[in-house]
């Protein structure tokens, strides 16, 4: 298998790939994020209007699944350095099928809780399985442009799925439900098949070689990945703070939420891939880190002044808070992979990404909690704050990435 997948630039305009192994990648990540998407709609709800658990219970089970998933992501790299990332990344894909339809069977909180912290497990193994199998089909531009294929399409899976999932809302019966539960077990199966079909990519570490987490003892990989989890915040930021700022804080109408929202999911389906166009060198990943930090901190000072103004200015303003946050997830998302991938040490790439998925895994374990204390408690102070963090985090990373400030232990 050649080293490095060719990827012309009158292929990357086409929403469908024509190199068959990332039109095959792509066709899995799709079919997987559309069941994610019909799942994720419908979880707090069926489980608390259906099930009877209370929303604090459910919530508690999905941070400790969330918790406790973090611990398998540096020993699923290593297993994908040693026997390669493709095929457990089928069998991953498999157990997740499993896991979810075993959903179907759950009355109390107790199978609830255990189920969740299964799926969260052989999730983030699947996960980090396929960054590993990225990181293995090619070097440089070519990795970042994969990467953001699979994003542009997992956004457009999710939706997918989002608006497919209404149509169990909107009957609002146990039966609708479990259908989209049972429906999304299948696409993990199905997205298992798929994958099967991408080529087998040879371990780059011998099985009789002694177990060295090396990408642990890197300290300044470890930085650009603590680095990297504060950054990723603004993730969270838009999921969590943002409806809650709009809905409790701002005159714009509680519907102007899902405007918002559908901004950020176009503007990642349609430009994801063209901004990650020569971000494979890691200083070019740098200055885009450091240029998405700038955005997101002016994005936070719009999504601020939004509060206390009438109805036609506050929708315009989060519109444009939106539109600027766009542009820096774009470039910090393309900024971000170029780092993770180019830093890692090639015979461990499988590794280093299981490292570097800690930084997204703890973000979205603390982060909720992080950006409601400081959007909705501090209110307008806390998005400067938050503004000011944005914009010193992807400085600091910058500096960290193109001045060797770390020395490896």
């Amino acid at each position: 298998m050649p080293s490095e997948i060719g990827i012309q630039s009158n292929e990357i305009r086409r929403f469908i790939p024509v190199d068959p192994i990332l039109r095959t990648f792509a066709l899995a990540t799709l079919i997987n994020t559309f069941g994610n998407g019909l799942f994720m709609t419908i979880e707090v709800i069926y489980f608390t209007t259906v099930v009877g658990l209370s929303a604090t219970k459910v919530a508690l089970a999905l941070s400790i699944a969330g918790g406790v998933s973090l611990l398998f992501s540096v020993p699923a790299g290593h297993i994908a350095d040693r026997y390669g990332p493709r095929n457990i990344a089928v069998m991953a894909y498999a157990a997740e099928g499993f896991v979810m339809a075993g959903f179907f069977f759950v009355h109390s909180y107790l199978p609830f809780l255990l189920l969740s912290i299964l799926l969260g497990i052989v999730g983030t193994i699947g996960q980090t399985l396929r960054m590993a199998m990225i990181s293995k089909l090619g070097t440089g531009d070519a990795r970042v442009t994969i990467r953001a294929y699979q994003r542009s399409v997992t956004n457009f899976g999710i939706a997918m799925g989002t608006v497919f999932a209404g149509v169990a809302l909107a009957i609002n019966t146990q039966a609708g439900y479990q259908t989209m539960m049972l429906l999304d077990a299948a696409t993990f199966v199905v997205a298992a098949l798929v994958f099967s079909r991408l080529p087998f990519v040879e371990p780059t570490v011998e099985k009789g070689e002694p177990l060295s987490f090396v990408a642990l003892k890197d300290l300044r990989f470890l930085g650009v990945t603590a680095l990297n989890g504060i950054m990723s915040l603004h993730f969270v930021l838009q999921n969590v703070a943002i409806p809650l700022w709009v809905v409790q804080e701002t005159s714009a109408p509680r519907w102007w939420v899902s405007v918002i929202m559908l901004v950020n999911t176009i503007g990642v389906i349609l430009f994801q891939v063209r901004v990650s166009r020569g971000s494979g060198d890691i200083k070019v990943g740098a200055k885009q880190v450091q240029r998405a930090g700038f955005a997101v901190a002016v994005a936070c000072l719009l999504y601020a002044l939004s509060a206390g103004v009438n109805t036609l200015l506050a929708c315009t303003l989060l519109i444009l808070a939106m539109m600027v946050h766009v542009y820096g997830e774009l470039v910090g998302s393309s900024g971000s992979w170029s780092i993770g991938f180019g830093m890692a040490d090639e015979k461990h790439q499988g590794q280093y990404q299981g490292v570097y998925s800690l930084s997204w895994g703890v973000g979205g374990t603390v982060g909720p909690s992080f950006v409601i204390a400081m959007a909705i408690t501090l209110g307008q102070t806390g998005w400067v704050y938050m503004a000011i963090m944005f914009a010193l985090t992807g400085t600091v990373m910058h500096k960290v990435v193109t001045r060797k400030w770390f020395v490896n232990a």
